[in-house]
């Protein structure tokens, strides 16, 4: 096993999982977070673990997003800028969404989708865990013959892998849960998935990886990043203490962009605003999380609250709440669900997901640098491939190579910022680190 200290940035999911995994093994870690634990996108999403979830790319894709995208009631919304770096992301988003490059994508999501869910059953198994954890899958839910006609397409391309998949007719979903409305059609239901509270699951997971020995800091700035001969040293925090290390663990989502490039590293990705509104449970409420497949939106059953959540907007790095976006949550509800509209708001929330171009996540050793790891770029994907990215990122530090091939992942795939690295100190953005 390699020795040395891992210093990670991060502290959402895949910081949190690396934190642990290597913690787990007997390695040295501290993890760094600008904020508090969760604060993001981790913690604020619909807690779904859906094993084989399909890339943002994908075919037939392109002529729909030309019709949201200026639209602030769509699903998808990009407010009018100018943006250099959206417009390439716009091009590459365009270019990735074919056939082919969706099998491929495909591929390698299911692949980690059955790693992934193994690592929550250990998770949950080996470290008796108490946070609400319910398995037994999710449900993709049309309210148009249409709509469902294409989940059936969907639901076989996981077949395909070897996924359990049930259809569902308007009656039989029903039966099983009377809280939808009588012109909701049929579901597809994913039964290997399942679903949680996903801040209760990673602050636990935290306070785990702290009873393995992880150091975690938080409300904590990075200032600095030291290199010297190609190699990462150490960082400074705000505070002017600093931790000296081996490796760096790159997995500050979106921010993860501006610390790389920062190392002459080029990881373009741009923030997909999702949304979030707790409401008070109705009655009868949703038992299983289900998605709303024409509104894009997400429902799940949380505790005391019922959590509406979806929508993807790009309008850069920022957490203004558009109360428009937030209201769409409640009228898809209202469309599918009785009852919602008497419910009453608890808490509401917004949050950037880290999303590639190409619908992959980055996942491997950062090209032209020693001892920089990248693990960032989920999308809408973050929670669940969470656990076995903190996994592999173990895997390749403490054993050379990970488990399962991820060299689609790689993190060269967008080439090099060419500058010279071997400076002792890089400044700039500093309040960029790692709020995940």
């Amino acid at each position: 096993m390699a020795t040395g200290h891992t210093i990670v940035v991060g502290g959402g999911i895949v910081g949190v999982s690396t934190a642990y995994y290597l913690a787990r093994r007997g390695h040295r870690v501290t993890l760094v977070e600008r904020g508090e634990l969760g604060a993001g996108a981790s913690g604020g999403n619909a807690g779904i673990v859906a094993i084989g979830h399909p890339p943002m790319p994908r075919p037939g894709l392109v002529r729909q997003v030309l019709k949201w995208m200026l639209n602030g009631g769509s699903p998808l919304y990009v407010p009018p800028r100018f943006d250099p770096a959206l417009f390439r992301w716009l091009w590459d988003f365009r270019r990735a969404c074919t056939e082919d490059k969706f099998r491929r994508s495909m591929n390698v999501l299911a692949a980690l989708g059955r790693e992934t869910r193994a690592c929550f059953e250990q998770i949950m198994s080996d470290e008796s865990m108490t946070c609400e954890f319910h398995r037994g899958g999710w449900r993709e839910v049309f309210r148009t013959e249409a709509g469902l006609a294409e989940g059936r397409v969907a639901a076989e391309i996981l077949q395909e892998h070897d996924f359990d998949i049930e259809i569902l007719d308007g009656d039989e979903l029903r039966r099983r849960e009377p809280v939808f409305r009588d012109d909701v059609v049929g579901a597809v239901q994913y039964t290997d998935s399942s679903f949680t509270d996903p801040l209760q699951f990673l602050l636990e997971l935290a306070e785990k990886a702290r009873g393995h020995g992880a150091v975690l800091h938080t409300n904590a700035r990075i200032v600095d990043t030291l290199v010297s001969g190609g190699r990462f040293r150490a960082v400074r925090l705000h505070s002017g203490e600093q931790f000296q290390g081996d490796t760096l663990v790159l997995a500050a989502g979106i921010w993860t962009t501006q610390l790389a490039r920062q190392l002459g590293i080029s990881v373009p990705m741009q923030a997909g605003k999702g949304y979030h509104r707790n409401v008070t449970r109705p009655s009868p409420c949703l038992g299983v999380a289900s998605v709303l497949s024409e509104k894009h939106v997400a429902v799940t059953p949380m505790g005391d609250v019922l959590r509406l959540s979806g929508t993807v907007e790009f309008s850069g790095i920022n957490d203004r709440l558009n109360r428009r976006r937030l209201d769409m949550l409640s009228a898809a509800a209202r469309t599918y669900l009785k009852g919602v509209g008497q419910c009453r708001t608890v808490s509401e929330w917004c949050g950037l997901r880290p999303c590639t171009a190409d619908g992959l996540p980055v996942v491997g050793w950062a090209p032209g640098l020693t001892g920089v790891f990248l693990a960032t770029g989920h999308a809408r994907m973050g929670f669940t491939l969470g656990p076995v990215t903190g996994r592999l990122a173990s895997e390749c530090i403490l054993d050379g190579k990970p488990s399962v091939d991820i060299t689609a992942l790689r993190a060269d795939r967008f080439g090099t910022r060419r500058r010279n690295l071997d400076t002792a100190r890089r400044r700039g953005n500093t309040d960029m680190t790692s709020r995940v």
